[in-house]
């Protein structure tokens, strides 16, 4: 009996855990997203996780985001962000319009 209480007080644990890592993947993943955005001067439109997978090591989880993008105001493109752990974002984006007036943004 004491066994069986073991056991499931460690699989809550690596559960919890894992949802734990989950969300503080999901809030980098959006601010990472945001500071890529600002620097290209992108207006972010929203961000979605697409796909997680795991993986033996400290990085245990792999995750996609997509996100979506406009750079005039009025096209939607949308990118990808590649997360393993919480390091080595990659980032992919297609090619978009790129307006150079001030203007024409709004």
């Amino acid at each position: 009996m004491i066994m069986w209480d073991l056991l499931f007080i460690l699989g809550m644990v690596l559960i919890g855990t894992t949802v734990w890592r989950l969300r503080q993947q999901s809030e980098l993943a959006k601010t990472l997203i945001e500071q890529h955005c600002n620097k290209l001067d992108l207006q972010l439109l929203s961000v979605a996780r697409s796909r997680f997978n795991f993986k033996l090591g400290s990085d245990f989880l792999q995750a996609s985001f997509i996100f979506e993008f406009s750079s005039d105001g009025t096209d939607s493109y949308q990118g990808t962000l590649t997360l393993n752990g919480l390091v080595k974002p990659r980032f992919q984006l297609p090619a978009y319009r790129f307006v150079d007036d001030e203007n024409t943004l709004y």
